[in-house]
This record gives C-alpha cells, structure tokens and sequence, in this order.
C-alpha cells in the first residue's frame, strides 16, 4: 500500500518546546539594575525654574532674568516711583513705556497709585468745602434761621443721603483704585525679588555629603 503526500501537512509550523523552559525561551538577564533608594534620595531633582529663567544675565553674574526681565534694584523701584509722583501722569507715562527691570515696572505703577490717591482726597476736600450759596438781601450768605425747627423727618434723611456729591463718589473711587494700584506694585516686586533670591541660592541647595548604599561599590556613588 503506498503512502499518499499530503502537502498541508508539511505546511503546518513545528514547534519544539525546551525542557524548563517556555514556548519562546526565558529572556537573559539584564546587567543593569535600578538604581537603590539611597541613589534615588541622593539625586535631587533640579528646580522648576532652571528651564524658564535664563541666569546669568548681560548685566553681571547676579542678574537674573524672570518673565524676560531683569529684577533691578529697590533704589530703581523707589526713583522711578518718585519721578511718576512728581511729574504725575507725564511721569507715569515716561516712567512706564521705558522700563526695562521689574524694579522700574513696579515703581512706576506705585507711583501712578499714589498720583490716584491725592487726586482722590483733593476732589473729596473740595466737595467739602463747597462755598454756601450767596442769596442773602445784601449779597452774601444768608444766616440760618434758628426759630425754623418746622421740618419733617424725612426731609432730614433725604438731604443727609443727597449730601454726598458726584465729585465727593469720584474722590472715593479714585482712592480705591490708587491703593489697589500701590498694593499690588509693592507685592510683584517683592515676589520678583523673593523669586531671584530662590534662584540664586540654587546652586547651594542638595545634599553635599554622598549617601553609599551597603552593597553598592564605589565605582557608582553618585
């Protein structure tokens, strides 16, 4: 009887499977081992601010960049405040578009809060110190009657709520605002300043003696 070929038989795939081992073979082992809990406690990560600042800058090793800017100086923040006082808006303006350090920035915004201010508490003492009415016989005030007690009371109550004027309103919103204005000026320089002292103290930060794991050799101390 002879044998027939079957040609899908010799198509199909042989596996051969080693003792011990799986359908693939097990993987080799790898040579290099992570890294210890001493190692990775050693290895300080780098500050947040290292891959936005640039340190040092053009001005000297000290200067440091935050937001695109130099810090300055507090003298720089309190002579840009003082020409924005002094020459008011004008001040402000000249002060605020030539600004090239956060110091100036702020200063100049400090000083446009404090122009606000006295502005506000001179349209407040104006409204004040209205002068009365001239529409007496001779032309000059007219004394208040003091037997003229015949008023009701809320006449009283409407002249004291009406008492306050439009330019009294404007003075107390001119004064809100200037003191938002200096609050916040003086607040940005300091986190400007307080970010470059963080920044330039870096460098010292870490731990300075190694940490050597028991079974590590020296040839990997980090």
């Amino acid at each position: 009887m002879s044998a027939r070929y079957n040609p899908q038989f010799n198509r199909l795939p042989r596996y051969r499977r080693h003792q011990g081992q799986g359908q693939r073979g097990s993987d080799p082992e790898k040579d290099e081992q992570p890294p210890s809990y001493e190692q990775a406690a050693a290895d300080a990560a780098p500050p947040y601010w290292e891959t936005t600042i640039l340190a040092p800058g053009m001005g000297g090793p000290d200067e440091v960049y935050i937001d695109g800017m130099p810090v300055g100086s507090f003298f720089s923040f309190m002579w840009n405040g003082m020409i924005s006082v002094a020459f008011t808006l004008v001040g402000f303006l000249l002060t605020y578009l030539l600004h090239s350090t956060h110091a100036a920035k702020n200063g100049s915004r400090a000083g446009l809060g404090i122009t606000l201010i006295q502005y506000g508490f001179y349209m407040k003492g104006v409204s004040d110190d209205e002068p009365p009415a001239m529409n007496g016989p001779d032309g000059y005030a007219a004394p208040p009657n003091p037997n003229s007690h015949d008023f009701k009371q809320s006449d009283v109550a409407d002249d004291d709520m009406g008492s306050i004027s439009g330019g009294e309103w404007l003075g107390y919103v001119l004064m809100v605002v200037g003191w938002f204005l200096l609050i916040k000026s003086v607040a940005e320089f300091l986190r400007a300043r307080r970010h470059e002292q963080l920044v330039l103290q870096s460098p010292d930060r870490g731990l300075g003696v190694p940490i050597i794991a028991e079974t590590e050799p020296n040839e990997r101390v980090v």
